[in-house]
């Protein structure tokens, strides 16, 4: 029989238990794509891109799956990366999200030009739907949220949330189409964030079917969702009446 030593045998279990728990690590953190320990539960995310009418590339992270999609138009002069954070929230909920980046933002090709976001998001729309998205609902912040709602007269989605849309924004204009967006939409916006809550009034009277939910302070686009969270649960009790996941509860009508 051979004397091992007593220290010899520690070390080498040592460093097994170090290749251990190294291999637990890495397959813990697989788990968790978005690398946010604040999230309460992981979602499935990647980057993607996809081509415009006018043959540009644009950028953008998908978030989840399932058969709703949601586009997720950010605000000015801000990007995709905006949106991450309730991205996520609406993924964990079974939606699909896209968080993308409007032409010359980011790394979108192109140059910035505001009147085309309402093209952008139909490209974005058309990428979902690719991905097997078999409904699509128009999400969008302060210039997104206005090109949401534009975009959503001519595509006829499911339902348009917009956040702390302003009136008109370079080029953009809500009112001159609010009259012919048929389906629901729900307007957010802060009681202290002067042209989002006087273009609220003014939008109500125009859309044929409108929410409207308001919070105390300033917060604008999706700073708004970050600072009063139960926002996020304003909009996905919206969806879950008007984009359900299950196609055998219809979409309720206001």
């Amino acid at each position: 029989m051979v004397d091992i030593p007593v220290m010899t045998v520690a070390r080498s279990l040592s460093r097994c238990l170090v290749v251990l728990l190294l291999a637990v690590g890495v397959a813990c953190g697989q788990g968790d794509p978005s690398g946010d320990p604040d999230d309460a539960g992981a979602v499935r995310e990647r980057d993607v891109s996809f081509e415009t009418s006018d043959e540009l590339t644009l950028t953008g992270r998908l978030f989840g799956s399932g058969k709703v999609g949601i586009t997720l138009g950010h605000m000015f002069p801000a990007d995709a990366t905006s949106w991450y954070p309730a991205a996520r929230r609406l993924a964990r909920a079974g939606y699909m999200a896209l968080a993308f980046n409007f032409r010359g933002y980011a790394t979108s090709e192109g140059d910035k030009q505001v009147a085309a976001t309402p093209s952008d998001i139909e490209a974005a729309m058309n990428f979902l739907r690719a991905t097997d998205a078999r409904d699509v609902v128009f999400v969008g912040a302060s210039m997104g949220a206005t090109a949401s709602m534009i975009a959503a007269e001519q595509l006829d989605p499911l339902a348009v949330v917009s956040v702390s849309a302003p009136l008109r924004f370079m080029g953009l204009d809500a009112p001159a189409v609010a009259g012919r967006v048929q389906r629901p939409v729900l307007l957010l916006a802060a009681r202290g964030d002067g042209e989002a809550f006087s273009a609220i009034e003014e939008l109500e009277r125009a859309l044929p079917n409108p929410e409207t939910k308001l919070y105390e302070g300033d917060a604008h686009g999706t700073n708004l969702l970050a600072d009063r969270p139960e926002a996020i649960d304003e909009i996905l009790t919206f969806l879950r009446r008007y984009a359900p996941l299950d196609r055998s509860k219809p979409a309720s009508t206001p």
